[in-house]
């Protein structure tokens, strides 16, 4: 299953009150600073908002997730993981059974377009056939 997500195209007006803001910030520091603060500042928030600039590329494969964005392409094994959690903007695919803080720190969150077509249910069919497999192993091996 593959999807992508560009969450700049969903808000058209939020995005250019930004990149205005943005561009009048760095005016500003530049006038104010330097031109090389102003280098700096843009450095540093394009790299910290090219997930929202951007579009982030996802594929769920039989055995693994991928997500391809301009700057890396992050591999998962499937198997890590153990359960699925809805969010606001996507869903968070979980080393744990249950919530923990380290689901932020140890978790993959997985930003979902506006129209899903079933792509949790098949995330939450996908870890929950691992998990039966799993359980199916030990139960053999004790």
């Amino acid at each position: 299953m593959k999807w992508s997500v560009h969450p700049a195209t969903y808000n058209r007006t939020k995005t250019i009150l930004s990149l205005v803001f943005i561009l009048a910030f760095l005016i500003f520091v530049a006038i104010f600073y330097g031109i090389f603060w102003s280098i700096l500042g843009f450095i540093i928030l394009f790299f910290t908002l090219h997930s929202y600039y951007f579009p982030t590329y996802y594929e769920v494969k039989d055995d693994e997730v991928m997500i391809k964005n301009i700057f890396t392409t992050q591999r998962r094994n499937l198997k890590e993981f153990k359960k699925v959690y809805k969010g606001k903007n996507g869903v968070l695919l979980s080393p744990f059974k249950r919530k923990n803080f380290l689901n932020q720190f140890r978790g993959v969150f997985l930003l979902l377009p506006p129209v899903q077509d079933n792509i949790e249910d098949y995330l939450k069919k996908r870890i929950a056939s691992y998990e039966e497999t799993s359980k199916d192993d030990s139960v053999k091996s004790g």
